[in-house]
């Protein structure tokens, strides 16, 4: 298959970036143009209902005044009944939103033998008729309007209704109770001021409401029955819980009884009557417990926006094509004298990397050319290059992790496995103050030669480095692959590397370099063991309490020395050459913890440690010294009447009229030949037991920490002590 032309590529590159650019701009402008209707629709929504809702409550409202002051008027002070037609009569006409009024008494308590007796004035061909309800036929007492105002003895809005009799239309009649005082003083119900309001008003009103071409509004009473409704026939006739049983829409049937409920709020669902996504804002409407609903088309809230996208992803596309055009010009520019050059190289590409290419023509050109020119020169370089990137990757873990990670296809998924492994934790002592007058090149040169050492005695003894931290090293074994070995592997690891330390001090004195010293730390213990991380990021680490354990034996082992724990000497006791054992107090872990210290290890490993003074030494006589506390690093406390009594390359006795606290950190400063104690030599150690005495205490100090000339000092204070005394 020939490969594709550079016109051809370069429209295959650019093109669909072009597009895949252009689209995703397009679609998060309509995203964003999208949100921000939305937004409009929902503030419009509520606008809409709220003010619709507004005005037929106010309609509502003046209804609702009019019975209520009559039926005040009508406990005070009753009239006849012709006075009776004339005052409905009268106000009636002064207020012309009602239809009608009625002042319907209960059974012969008008003040004559009559049963039905309820004056009734209404509106009829632009002028006002009378009449009086009450017949078989027409038993208003078992009327909504009546009986519940006489049942609750407050006032109602009835569930609208065909007037048959009355005033012989659809209606809704608001009903007033009132009452009389009987000799006893108690009050008597005497009947209901009705007040009608035709749904013609109402329905001119809700039908004024227009949403965009087909939006719509409409109103519910109290049993969810359409009250108003662009479609006549459902006003009476259909109730909003029947259509929605009858389309299968639970979530229609919910938000209907909402409305019913009272409720307010703004919904998403499809047309009542249409397939449509729309909008639904209801909210109440006063008393009446009917609920109004505005109806939002979303296709047509969004049609404009969708045109405008149509208009731009048209553009799009023909900007797409004349860019093709123009990139095809373009590459044919380039393809020209790019055909003349490959001529040229193919002796280059024969491995002749001594011949040198005409450097002329375009700028671009004459550069490629240039290039081509030190390709010879730099491709051996470049294959070095190359293999080292593929090593890299196998500098700080063995061959065995390199190839279990590439070989499984699993072995890069993010994800862990418990599993016992040997941790190893090393650091140097003193470091920050031995370095402190040194370049930053020199720092890094002393550092680089250190951690080479180290790491090299790591990957030979088949480790994990999982950190390296500064001057610090975090390695565990055991890990991928299965080393059932590895605890005592670790312990061989770490006297290799504390044997090692002569080698590199040795060449650091021959450079101009203080010498290093190092703790070791080793434990083992179960953790989780795996990739962690991102998938743009991994680490093939270990987690859990054991890492932390093993930090914890670390800061305690002396310079030169290697502590482990109980778990890793159970499993090594038969091989190691043992040293002091300690007894320790450590943060979170009850109980004391005993740590070995490790001089060597036998079997086929024969590893020894170089001897050390360990035995304290009594001073010909007590040394000054000065003693501070130190806590998080910081100096709490200075001791200025210590006094050293007893001394080794690693420990001291100290006596002290107080203050010091088991397993706390101190800094040791010694005297100088003038008894002045300068910032330096000085000396990093713990309060490994407190003990007291007649006139305070002794304390047993634990180097951590010694630079070289406080190393020399603690010698030459050794030295003086053994001599005999001239005296």
């Amino acid at each position: 298959m020939k490969p594709l032309r550079l016109c051809t590529r370069l429209s295959l590159s650019i093109i669909p970036v072009a597009a895949f650019v252009y689209l995703a701009a397009l679609a998060y402008n309509h995203h964003l143009s999208r949100q921000a209707l939305l937004q409009d629709l929902i503030q419009d929504a509520r606008n809409i209902s709220q003010g619709t809702a507004e005005k037929i409550a106010r309609v509502l409202q003046g209804v609702e005044k009019v019975p209520r002051s009559l039926a005040v008027f009508l406990e005070e002070d009753f009239p006849m009944s012709g006075d009776l037609s004339r005052l409905l009569s009268g106000t009636l006409a002064e207020n012309p939103e009602i239809f009608g009024m009625a002042v319907a008494f209960e059974p012969y308590s008008s003040g004559s033998a009559r049963l039905y007796y309820a004056p009734y004035v209404h509106r009829r061909d632009d002028r006002l008729k009378s009449t009086i309800l009450g017949s078989p036929q027409y038993h208003y007492f078992s009327m909504e309007w009546y009986r519940i105002p006489r049942e609750t003895g407050r006032p109602h809005w009835s569930k609208p209704y065909f007037d048959e009799g009355g005033g012989d239309l659809i209606m809704s009649t608001y009903s007033v109770p009132f009452y009389h005082k009987d000799k006893g003083g108690k009050r008597v119900f005497k009947g209901v001021v009705t007040a009608d309001l035709s749904l013609m008003g109402l329905m001119e009103v809700v039908s004024r409401v227009k949403i965009y071409q087909s939006g719509y509004a409409f109103v519910i009473s109290q049993d969810g029955t359409f009250v108003t409704f662009p479609d006549k026939s459902y006003i009476m006739r259909e109730s909003i819980f029947r259509l929605a049983a009858a389309q299968n829409r639970p979530g229609l049937q919910e938000v209907a009884g909402r409305m019913i409920k009272g409720e307010q709020d703004l919904v998403v669902l499809r047309d009542l009557v249409a397939d449509r996504r729309v909008w639904l804002a209801f909210t109440p409407l006063g008393s009446t417990g009917w609920s109004l609903g505005v109806v939002f088309p979303e296709d047509e809230l969004l049609a404009d926006l969708i045109k405008l996208s149509h208009k731009l992803l048209l553009m799009g596309l023909a900007g797409l094509v004349l860019l093709g055009v123009v990139l095809i010009g373009l590459s044919r520019t380039i393809t020209r004298p790019l055909s003349q050059l490959a001529q040229s190289t193919a002796i280059v590409a024969r491995g002749d990397f001594s011949f040198r290419i005409p450097e002329t023509g375009a700028r671009e050109i004459a550069q490629l050319a240039g290039s081509f020119n030190r390709m010879g020169e730099e491709l051996l370089n470049y294959i070095a290059k190359r293999d080292f990137i593929r090593d890299t990757f196998g500098r700080y873990v063995t061959q065995e992790v390199v190839k279990k990670l590439l070989e499984d296809e699993g072995a890069l998924a993010l994800g862990g496995e418990a599993r016992e492994v040997t941790i190893l934790m090393s650091d140097l002592r003193g470091f920050t103050a031995l370095t402190a007058d040194l370049s930053p090149e020199r720092i890094i040169s002393l550092l680089n030669r250190y951690l080479g050492k180290m790491i090299e005695i790591l990957m030979d003894f088949q480790a994990v480095i999982d950190e390296i931290q500064g001057d610090g090293l975090l390695a565990f074994f055991g890990a991928p692959s299965h080393q059932p070995d590895h605890h005592v592997r670790a312990v061989a690891c770490a006297l290799t590397m504390q044997l090692a330390m002569e080698e590199v001090n040795a060449a650091n004195i021959r450079d101009g370099f203080p010498p290093l010293e190092m703790g070791i730390g080793v434990s083992s213990g179960t953790v989780v063991v795996g990739n962690i991380g991102s998938e743009r990021r991994t680490k093939y680490s270990v987690v859990g309490s054991p890492v932390n354990f093993t930090s914890r034996i670390e800061a305690l082992a002396t310079p030169g020395q290697v502590l482990i724990s109980r778990d890793t000497f159970q499993r090594v006791q038969e091989w190691v050459e043992l040293g002091e054992v300690l007894e320790v107090d450590m943060k979170g872990i009850p109980g004391r913890v005993s740590l070995y210290e490790i001089r060597g290890l036998k079997g086929p490993y024969q590893l020894r440690l170089s001897p050390r003074r360990q035995t304290l030494v009594p001073l010909l006589k007590p040394l000054p010294v000065r003693l501070d506390r130190l806590q998080d690093k910081v100096v709490v406390m200075t001791l200025s009447d210590a006094r050293l009594t007893h001394l080794s390359e690693t420990a001291a006795l100290v006596a002290s009229s107080g203050g010091l606290v088991e397993w706390e950190d101190v800094r040791l400063f010694l005297p100088d030949s003038g008894g002045v104690f300068p910032t330096a030599p000085r000396i990093y150690a713990k309060v490994t037991a407190l003990k007291g005495t007649e006139t305070g205490i002794q304390a047993e100090l634990r180097f951590t920490s010694v630079s070289p000339a406080a190393r020399e000092a603690l010698q030459k204070i050794l030295r003086d002590s053994e001599r005999p005394d001239s005296d």
